[in-house]
């Protein structure tokens, strides 16, 4: 985990967002809710509605039912939001 950290943190501050999505999703969103970054993902709701959405990434977290949770800033909703990571399809820095 201190590798994905350090590899993204330098992926970022370099402006290389493909070499920090290449770090994994998860050390991305992780980097973003600590550092204040904005994220643009693509996302699939539960019935198959396709998004691109801006976030604001705040914690991520295992839910009871086994999932992992993505509490974020949506910059298209104006509201905090909770996404699922399994949902979320392509991801880069904005």
């Amino acid at each position: 985990m201190r590798h994905t950290r350090r590899a993204t943190r330098a992926a970022l501050n370099t402006g290389h967002a493909l070499a920090a999505a290449a770090c994994g999703l998860l050390g991305l969103l992780r980097y973003a809710a600590k550092s204040g970054l904005t994220v643009r993902i693509g996302y699939v709701k539960e019935d198959g509605t396709e998004s691109i959405r801006r976030i604001a990434p705040e914690r991520v977290w295992r839910s009871e039912a086994g999932h992992l949770c993505l509490r974020a800033l949506c910059a298209l909703r104006g509201d905090t939001r909770t996404f699922r990571v399994a949902r979320i399809t392509t991801w880069e820095t904005a």
